[in-house]
This record gives C-alpha cells, sequence and structure tokens, in this order.
C-alpha cells in the first residue's frame, strides 16, 4: 500500500507511524542510580526537580557514537524534570517533536512516562529513527549517574540494550 504513495507521502506516513509507535512506549520499569550522587537523588523527589539537559552524547552498545542532530530551528534534544506541589512532569524536544510526561523517584529507582507528544511530520529519516530511539530509550534505562551531588552537571542513562546517553545541564527552568 505504501508504494502506490507518493515518496514525500510515504515518508510523512512512516515518521507518523514511528512516532505513534514511540508514543505508546511506557516507562522505565525503574532505573536503578550507579554512584554515591545519583543514589542521594533517589531520596528525594526533588532532586531532579526544576533541571533541564541537553543531550550531547550517545555512544551505541559497542562503542560506536550516533550522531545526534538538532532540530529545524537549531534546537537540541533536550529533557527537563519539573515539580510543582506533588506534580512531577519531564518534557523536552526529542528531535522533530516536543514530549511531556512525568517522572517519579520512588524506591530507589528513577521511573519516567512519557506519553504525550506533538505529532510533525520528521524529515529527513535519520532524524525520525533518532527520536524514536530517544524516546523509546527513556523507557529503557537501567542505571542512570550523576556527576555530583550538589549542584550536578552530567546526567548519564544507561539503557538495557547496551547503549549510553550522556547529557550536559543547561540553563534551568524558573521555579513556579
Amino acid at each position: 500500500m505504501l508504494t502506490l504513495l507518493s515518496p514525500r507521502c510515504r515518508l510523512l506516513c512512516l515518521s507518523l507511524l514511528t512516532v505513534a509507535l514511540a508514543g505508546c512506549a511506557g516507562s522505565t520499569g525503574g532505573a536503578r542510580p550507579q554512584g554515591a550522587a545519583a543514589a542521594n537523588a533517589v531520596t528525594s523527589a526533588d532532586s531532579l526537580a526544576q533541571t533541564s539537559w541537553e543531550l550531547v552524547r550517545w555512544t551505541q552498545n559497542g562503542g560506536a557514537l550516533r550522531d545526534i542532530p538538532h532540530g529545524d530551528n537549531g534546537e537540541p534534544v533536550r529533557l527537563t524534570f519539573l515539580a510543582q506541589g506533588k506534580e512531577y512532569r519531564v518534557n523536552g524536544f526529542a528531535g522533530c517533536n516536543r514530549y511531556m510526561g512525568t517522572y517519579k523517584l520512588e524506591g530507589g529507582k528513577l521511573f519516567i512516562n512519557a506519553p504525550a507528544m506533538t505529532r510533525m511530520a520528521c524529515v529527513p529519516p535519520e532524524r525520525a529513527r533518532l527520536e524514536t530511539d530517544y524516546l523509546r530509550g527513556l523507557t529503557a534505562i537501567d542505571t542512570f549517574t550523576l556527576d555530583s551531588g550538589g549542584a550536578p552537571r552530567h546526567l548519564t542513562f544507561n539503557l538495557r540494550d547496551g547503549d549510553v546517553l550522556e547529557f550536559e545541564r543547561r540553563q534551568d527552568p524558573p521555579t513556579p
């Protein structure tokens, strides 16, 4: 059926399907902390609150580095943790689309659930794959690390498939 459509329409349909499948992803199942700073972070639901992170390095299982292109307007792949009262939310930019969801630090683990996102077409295909893999990665974090307990500047997610996502802290969002 897709072969009867124009190349542009096929790409749009595949991008929408990819985004829809990524949007179905649920929670991480609980990422375990590694190191003292991460272990300290899971003791309080506010530890990551009001922090913003940019994905700066993606090392694939086996050691190859993955290219991390920015969006059309130069926006980087980003993850922001927000807390207001007892509401703990995540949001960010996945390469083409904005996403939003929730997070919690419970039972000594980090849980991220990012089910909602905008539905913009994602061209070129490499960026669509990156976005899908990134959103899937947020649901498959095995362990995470922080570089310090006070004001961490580096966050690492070690995924179940062996990939490693490294984030650097950027300007934090305003406190509500």
